[in-house]
């Protein structure tokens, strides 16, 4: 169900309601002062972006700004902890 935002012609309050397409026109009372007297404005969208979207939007420059963080940051290796983990090529030890 879509979000329509109304604007009280009295206290100039903007109230958002959820409903149906089939009620968009339909007049909702002012949350503030009560009134019936409100029309549908145009709002803004929302959109959600994926994570991969908001990665790409980063800057350039980021990426440059966390491996030098990660190069004077020694804990900050990701290879760190597979480092300490030893060889695994030969398999988890027996627990008899």
């Amino acid at each position: 169900m879509p979000i329509y935002e109304y604007r009280c012609s009295d206290c100039r309050a903007v109230t958002s309601v959820m409903a149906p397409i089939s009620r968009a026109n339909a007049p909702c009372p002012c949350e503030r002062c009560g009134s019936e007297r409100t029309r549908r404005i145009v709002s803004r969208p929302s959109v959600h972006l994926s994570n991969l979207s908001k990665l790409e939007r980063l800057d350039p420059k980021y990426d440059k700004m966390v491996d030098r963080a990660m190069e004077n940051t020694r804990g900050a290796d990701p290879d760190r902890l597979i480092n300490r983990r030893g060889d695994i090529s030969k398999g988890l030890p027996d627990k008899t």
